[in-house]
């Protein structure tokens, strides 16, 4: 029978546990309206919150939502400080639960994961299946939609295998109701219990149909084959699965070659090499299009920065050279004229 945890809503309100919940909240956002309002009287509202947890009165205050359009469309919500060092100070004691429970090819919201381990692990496993001389096939899948489509109540029975305190399922619930469909993006709780929903996933791959060569990040999934006909069949099984115990459904799927490329978290990769997917670099092109024709230099700066740390675990050299954006580049062009391009570095056959 799987270990359950009990009495852990003391160490969720230890005032240690609530102090590193409130340091965590505040990294990166020292110069934020909410941390400067939360900070005034920082101890009376960190008291406040661990009497709130302690009493089980706690209650999520309301949140900000907006939509981001890239890559798709999304509904975001925006937590309040407060709420914030609350998830932190529970995903402090229960993710670790949790964390021990997932398994290691599942890349998303983990430490030591990511997306460029899961593009590593990927392709060193393209690698090996390739030296076989074997045609190596690849099944690629994604659910639709799939934080909006996760089952509240059927999330709340996976948690409730793990942890028996019932102080800390309550303040669960204040968080996540235990009824409906959809968790929200951009809160801490939400990043772990999908998380959680989609390990069921990995576990129908390794246990019920001792697949090893799955990797999932989220709601992506690949899986590495020699057979075709042995991926359609395990995508009817995941797809059967998927359907009856989670409530979810693909959006799309595919079975083809390893010479085709596999699109897999922004690159496309082969055993012999990766590449950027070609809208990061349309988006890319209309990013800078747009900072360019505002003239917010530093801002175009701080994104060729962060572009450039995307493009490099591809192999991008030559599209970073035809840009002007080669290694060394990018400290450059401070003073340069955005209204023009060409004056701060790019090649302008890159705009569109």
């Amino acid at each position: 029978m799987a270990k359950k945890y009990r009495n852990l809503i003391s160490l969720i309100t230890d005032p240690a546990n609530i102090r590193a919940a409130h340091d965590a909240t505040a990294r990166g956002r020292r110069n934020t309206q909410a941390y400067l309002s939360f900070k005034e009287y920082a101890p009376l509202n960190l008291d406040m919150l661990r009497d709130e947890l302690v009493s089980g009165t706690y209650r999520p205050g309301p949140v900000r939502e907006f939509l981001v359009h890239e890559p798709k469309p999304r509904l975001i919500t925006a937590l309040s400080f407060r709420d914030r060092v609350a998830q932190h100070a529970l995903v402090n004691i229960i993710g670790p639960i949790f964390e021990a429970t997932f398994l290691p090819r599942s890349y998303a919201c983990r430490v030591g994961k990511g997306t460029h381990a899961g593009i590593k692990d990927l392709q060193a496993e393209l690698r090996r299946m390739h030296k076989t001389g074997r045609p190596v096939y690849y099944l690629k899948t994604d659910f639709a939609k799939y934080f909006p489509s996760i089952d509240r109540s059927r999330l709340h029975a996976m948690i409730q295998r793990k942890i028996s305190c019932a102080a800390t399922l309550r303040l669960i619930e204040a968080i996540v109701p235990p009824s409906g469909l959809g968790l929200p993006i951009g809160s801490l709780t939400s990043q772990l219990f999908a998380n959680v929903y989609g390990g069921a996933v990995d576990r129908f791959f390794q246990c019920e149909r001792g697949v090893k060569t799955w990797f999932r990040y989220m709601d992506d999934i690949v899986v590495l084959g020699f057979e075709q006909d042995a991926l359609l069949t395990l995508k009817a099984d995941i797809q059967g699965f998927a359907h009856e115990a989670l409530g979810l459904r693909f959006s799309k799927w595919r079975v083809a070659p390893v010479s085709r490329g596999i699109n897999f978290l922004g690159y496309r990769i082969w055993p012999s090499h990766k590449l950027l997917r070609k809208d990061s670099v349309v988006r890319a092109k209309r990013r800078l299009k747009h900072l360019a024709a505002h003239g917010q230099g530093e801002d175009a700066m701080q994104f060729v920065a962060a572009w450039q740390g995307h493009a490099q675990w591809a192999d991008t050299h030559n599209l970073r050279r035809t840009l002007n954006l080669a290694e060394g580049d990018v400290q450059w062009r401070a003073a340069g004229d955005m209204s023009c391009p060409e004056s701060i570095g790019y090649d302008s056959r890159w705009w569109v």
